[in-house]
């Protein structure tokens, strides 16, 4: 907004499907080990139901944003550089 542009939604992609069930059951589906996630758990239910963001499934094989952070070989590196470089091969 700040630089004139209006956002109507956020579109977060997850690779956790474990994650995508505690937002969409609640506390319902965790269990002890995720007690320490109730300030991060809180933010995005509350971002969720306002309706300002929203989650969604990817796998982690189609994640563009992971060839930034781990080294790929191969089909991997050429897919991924083709879709980030915008280049034909």
């Amino acid at each position: 907004k700040a630089q004139g542009y209006q956002i109507s939604e956020t579109l977060v992609y997850q690779d956790n499907q474990s994650a995508i069930l505690l937002e969409k059951n609640g506390k319902q589906s965790s269990g002890k080990r995720t007690r320490h996630m109730n300030i991060q758990y809180f933010f995005i239910t509350d971002r969720i139901k306002r309706g300002e963001m929203t989650m969604k499934y990817c796998p982690a094989s189609e994640m563009i944003g992971d060839h930034f952070t781990k080294p790929f070989q191969g089909v991997l590196f050429r897919r991924f550089r083709t879709i980030i470089m915008n280049v034909e091969e």
